[in-house]
Order: structure tokens, then C-alpha cells, then sequence
């Protein structure tokens, strides 16, 4: 009878605590990218995240948005300095500077950031990558094996390496299923501008690009409507953006940042956190996708679907390498595992 009377006064100490956890209230700030909420793309998806551990772990957040890339330190900072955030998280590889700053400025404060490289930031802060170059692999298997004219394209936001990673990853893919398919480059230098995004779009179309991979931003709404215009397909990036323009948008290549925001707060709350890490989040651990629903059904033919299916399952097992852009060589001529030939300008 003790044993039963034990776990019952486990269970509710075990209760209590959770009570305790709820009621502690912890706050998140989230200073969210360029672009701000609404993006229909990386932001929101971080959002996403924050939503739901506000559902499931009980904490609240307050959301900071920054009107450019030069105002990120002070945003950072103003969040720290309030002293009532339990967790400062932050977005994007353009943030990685103004963190380290802000993250040396408030050394007892917890600062998490989504989208760096591989080395560490600060001792107080947590990164999360998404291993997109591997979800671009996947799309870019898909660009690939669909187009009609052999030539594909990509827009770019800013031309800067966690764009780059995107690209290689594409071409990579594309090249892998289809190595003689021309794959044509373009950055519009900005991730806010929807019209830049067509204008490039629909002079890739010009070109003979017939599938054009957006990874811009808002600046990918732009994309999305080229095609439309064109009767082409756009393919989307961050959060599954297929039902933007169904029949239109051929995949999404869905970078599942909401996890990885999810992640870092659950460790603040269940007190696990531990700053100077970068945690990646690959195929294999669910951390990027091919978005598949009712809105391109059937636009990706099922020996496509089989072969996008074939490689991923390669790519966890390691057979194969997709090469990480921000970790080549500068000097290496060819890249990942099977090596291929490096893209040359174009």
C-alpha cells in the first residue's frame, strides 16, 4: 500500500511543478526578420512555433519588428534590457552580428537565434539551422524532372551564403537527376520587393525557365505571380506557401522553422537550455520537406515523387552528401557526395 501512496505523492509533486512551471510565466521576445509578420514565409512560420508552445508549455511572447536589417541590434538590446524576457529570440543570418554584440552586453540573459552556420555564437545562446540545402536538393530533384524545356531558374533575395546554401542545394538536386539541365541564377537584392521578384521571374521565363524556385522572402510573392502570368510553376520556400496559387506553385520547399523556435523555448522551459550550440535539423530529423497537399495534387508526376522519395532516404542514410555552401572549399572545383562540377555564374 506504501508503493501506491508513493507514486500518487510523486504524481502530485510531479503536478505541482508543472503547476509551477505554467504559473512562472515565462516570456519570450521574438524580433523577428526582415520583413516582419506576415511574410507568408519565414517569419510567420517562426510564429507558428511560438503559437503553439503557447498552447502546449504556457509561456507568452511579445513579437519586435524590426523596419531594416540596421535596426536589429537595438531591438535586440532594448529586449535584453528590459529584463522581464526570459528567452530573446531572434531570426535570420543577417542577425548573427548584432546577437553576438547584444548576447556580450547581457551575458546572464538567454538569446536563441534561427537560421546561422555551424559555429557557435555566444555562450548564452542557443542557434538552430534548418539543413535547407537539403530540402532544396529534394525541390530541386522535382524542378528538375518537370520541366518541360530543360532549363530551370531560382530568384534569390539578397545575394549573401545562407541564399547561396539554398542555391547549391538546388542545383545540386537538379543536376544529380537531370545532369544537363540548365539551372539560371538571379538575386533582386532584396527580400521586400514583390515587384522585383516578378520582374526577375519573368526575365528567367524570357530565358526558358519554366520552374522558378523563390527564395526571397516577400520579395517570392512577386515569383509566385510571374508564374501565374506565365503559366509556369514557382516553387516556395519556408512555410508551405502552395495554396498562394494553386495549380501554380509546384512544391514548397518547407524549412520547418517553427520546430526549431519551438525547440529552443521548450529547453528554457524545461530547463535544459544551454548556450555556445548550433543544433541542425536535416531530413532525418524532420527539419525540412517537400510540401505535398490538395493544392499541387498531381502537378509532380508519381516517378518523380518515387525518386524525390528514393533520394531523400539516401541522403539520411549518408550515401549521399548534399554540400553545404557555407562550408565548401572556395578553392574546390566540384562538391557533395556523389561530386559534382561547382556551379559557374551565369
Amino acid at each position: 500500500m506504501k508503493f501506491f501512496q508513493q507514486v500518487a505523492l510523486c504524481a502530485s509533486l510531479s503536478l505541482i511543478a508543472m503547476t509551477s512551471m505554467a504559473q512562472a510565466g515565462i516570456k519570450v521576445a521574438f524580433v523577428t526578420a526582415e520583413g516582419g509578420l506576415g511574410d507568408h514565409s519565414f517569419n510567420d512560420m517562426i510564429a507558428e512555433g511560438l503559437k503553439k508552445a503557447k498552447a502546449d508549455l504556457g509561456i507568452e511572447y511579445e513579437v519586435i519588428q524590426p523596419r531594416a536589417v540596421s535596426d536589429f541590434k537595438s531591438s535586440l538590446v532594448r529586449a535584453a534590457a528590459a529584463k522581464n524576457f526570459d528567452l530573446v529570440l531572434g531570426a535570420s543570418f543577417d542577425m548573427i552580428q548584432p546577437m553576438k554584440e547584444a548576447a556580450a552586453a547581457f551575458p546572464d540573459q538567454k538569446f536563441g537565434i534561427v537560421d546561422v552556420g555551424s559555429d557557435s555564437i555566444a555562450p548564452n545562446v542557443v542557434g538552430a539551422v534548418a539543413k535547407d540545402w537539403e530540402g532544396s536538393f529534394i525541390v530541386g530533384v522535382a524542378a528538375a524532372m518537370t520541366s518541360k524545356t530543360g532549363t530551370i531558374g531560382f530568384v534569390g533575395g539578397k545575394d549573401i551564403p545562407v541564399i547561396h546554401r539554398f542555391f547549391n542545394g538546388y542545383y545540386y538536386g537538379a543536376k544529380s537527376v537531370k545532369p544537363d539541365v540548365k539551372v539560371l541564377e538571379r538575386y533582386s537584392g532584396s527580400f521586400t520587393d514583390p515587384a522585383a521578384g516578378k520582374e526577375y521571374t519573368l526575365a528567367l521565363v524570357s530565358a526558358g525557365s519554366d520552374i522558378n524556385f523563390a527564395v526571397a522572402n516577400l520579395t517570392g510573392a512577386g515569383v509566385i505571380d510571374a508564374a501565374k502570368q506565365t503559366h509556369t510553376f514557382a516553387i516556395g520556400v519556408d512555410s508551405n506557401q502552395n495554396y498562394m496559387a494553386p495549380g501554380t506553385v509546384l512544391t514548397s520547399m518547407m524549412k520547418r522553422v517553427d520546430v526549431l523556435g519551438y525547440d529552443i523555448v521548450k529547453s528554457v522551459v524545461d530547463g535544459t537550455f544551454k548556450g555556445g550550440v548550433n543544433k541542425q535539423y536535416g531530413l532525418k530529423e524532420g527539419g525540412v520537406q517537400a510540401a505535398m497537399d490538395q493544392y499541387n495534387k498531381g502537378l509532380i508526376s508519381d516517378a518523380t515523387l518515387a525518386k524525390m522519395d528514393e533520394l531523400k532516404a539516401k541522403v539520411i542514410s549518408g550515401e549521399i552528401v548534399v554540400p553545404n555552401y557555407i562550408e565548401l572549399d572556395p578553392a574546390a572545383k566540384q562538391m557533395g557526395t556523389p561530386p559534382i562540377d561547382r556551379p559557374s555564374a551565369n
